[in-house]
């Protein structure tokens, strides 16, 4: 279930200029209404990334687990999947929605970066964070935590379908942050949603103008033909 087809640069820039709001409406019409994780937050207000997911999956810790990747750590998940990221990767780590400690800090963040990764998503929490967001990498988490991941964590496999933040997420799958948070777009169809989405979002610009200049709702948002008339004339006007 593995798909990667890198982005081209056109979508990949179309997709980084539009919101995550405005891309989840653009799912929604598609019968999409589960792509938004669920009480995932950047750690900078200003984060902004577009990637592949390239997954991890963390179970509740087993002494027997976590001994067998200490006998050999070659086995260890966490550092294959660290060490398969290509350029343009997000790491998505499923880690059940459990705070209570870190799923891996500043050092393995570094290496994520140095591979190329632009960002790093999980439903769990983050350790050493200030040297998390001093990296400048894209980061989201649920929570902050300053203890090591396997006092609570065993990771068990990546490239594997996942559940992070309530949403289904496959390797491959299209990732999209900003401030607000993280949108999930099946790779087959984000260009369909990106071009939707611009256009949305150059649409509803129109509108914001018209009802800070006094226009009532009603005909205005959502539009009627008269309105609809007026933005066609409007973007005429811009050579669009």
């Amino acid at each position: 279930m593995d798909n990667r087809r890198p982005l081209a640069e056109s979508l990949r820039q179309q997709l980084a200029g539009v919101s995550t709001a405005t891309l989840w409406t653009q799912l929604y019409r598609r019968g999409y209404r589960n792509q938004f994780l669920q009480d995932v937050r950047p750690l900078r207000p200003d984060a902004r990334f577009v990637g592949l997911a390239r997954t991890l999956r963390y179970l509740p810790a087993r002494a027997d687990l976590l001994a067998l990747l200490e006998r050999e750590p070659e086995r260890n998940a966490q550092r294959q999947a660290i060490e398969a990221i290509e350029p343009g990767d997000v790491l998505v780590i499923e880690a059940r929605g459990e705070t209570g400690t870190g799923v891996l800090g500043d050092i393995l963040a570094a290496r994520v970066m140095a591979r190329g990764g632009v960002a790093i998503v999980t439903d769990g929490a983050f350790r050493d964070t200030p040297g998390i967001v001093a990296l400048g990498i894209a980061a989201y988490a649920r929570g902050q935590h300053a203890g090591l991941s396997q006092s609570l964590h065993v990771p068990v496999d990546w490239d594997v379908p996942t559940a992070c933040g309530g949403v289904t997420i496959l390797p491959g799958d299209v990732l999209v942050g900003d401030g607000e948070g993280v949108v999930v777009i099946p790779h087959d169809l984000a260009e369909e949603v990106a071009a939707a989405a611009a256009e949305q979002e150059e649409l509803e610009a129109f509108i914001l103008e018209k009802v800070r200049q006094g226009a009532p709702l009603a005909g205005t948002y959502p539009p009627n033909d008269e309105t609809k008339r007026e933005f066609e004339a409007w973007r005429r006007s811009r050579g669009q």
